[in-house]
């Protein structure tokens, strides 16, 4: 039995990505896409979280899965996708392949100087949350508005510093992934720059490692207008390897 781990992004809930959990069910594997530690609940519970709470999650779900599974893939996009490169990190060819969505090793560039200067000034004492900007999500009007009913509209700055240090952790030992890739990626991603995918094919070690680009979708691929396209994609891309 093949079983997958497919896991949401950041301020995001699980039904963000049913897109490419049913695709995976359909095609005969067996779904775990756990609820992140902190989401789906208050900007409290989010606040209240580090990367290691939602990684613990992710390891959870996947050594549930190693149980009644022969191989586990494993699915992500965005903060679930970091959240992937950590597991092939850690677990190597346990986990048998995986595809990964927008990326974000890197962020925009104003982002990567906007939290700094947040994070170690005086600010961190006044700024506490930021409103989402939806208009970096989805580009499907309908995938909005269902996208906002599943997700937080504000961000916890303390939220995203954690994403930070995630990134620390996987840029620092990239190099030791090994499994087979799929990334797969808006062109017009404004919260991931699409050179995250060059930038993953070049820091990891894995023999193969597939790229696939979109052209009319934004970061949330999975409640855009080619969410089809990108799930069959994945199950195309794990249905190679067994």
């Amino acid at each position: 039995m093949r079983g997958c781990v497919v896991v949401h992004g950041f301020t995001g809930t699980p039904p963000t990505v049913s897109s490419v959990k049913d695709r995976l069910i359909n095609g005969g594997y067996t779904v775990a896409a756990p609820c992140l530690a902190g989401h789906g609940g208050s900007l409290n519970d989010l606040a209240g979280a580090t990367w290691r709470d939602w990684y613990e999650t992710v390891r959870i779900a996947y050594t549930e899965l190693r149980r009644s599974s022969e191989k586990v893939y494993y699915c992500g996009i965005s903060l679930g996708a970091l959240l992937g490169l950590k597991l092939a990190l850690d677990e190597g060819w346990g986990v048998r392949a995986l595809a990964l969505m927008g990326t974000p090793i890197v962020l925009t560039r104003f982002e990567r100087l906007a939290i700094p200067l947040v994070r170690y000034t005086p600010l961190r004492f006044a700024l506490h949350s930021v409103p989402k900007d939806y208009s970096k999500t989805v580009a499907d009007p309908k995938g909005l508005e269902l996208y906002k009913g599943m997700s937080n509209d504000r961000i916890p700055v303390s939220a995203v510093y954690q994403i930070v240090e995630l990134q620390k952790e996987i840029a620092r030992d990239l190099k030791k992934v090994t499994s087979p890739l799929l990334l797969i990626h808006a062109r017009n991603d404004k919260v991931a720059p699409v050179r995250n995918v060059d930038i993953v094919r070049r820091g990891v070690s894995s023999d193969i490692v597939e790229s696939a680009y979109l052209e009319r979708s934004e970061h949330v691929i999975t409640m855009d207008m080619e969410k089809d396209v990108a799930a069959q994609k994945v199950v195309e891309f794990f249905d190679k390897f067994g």
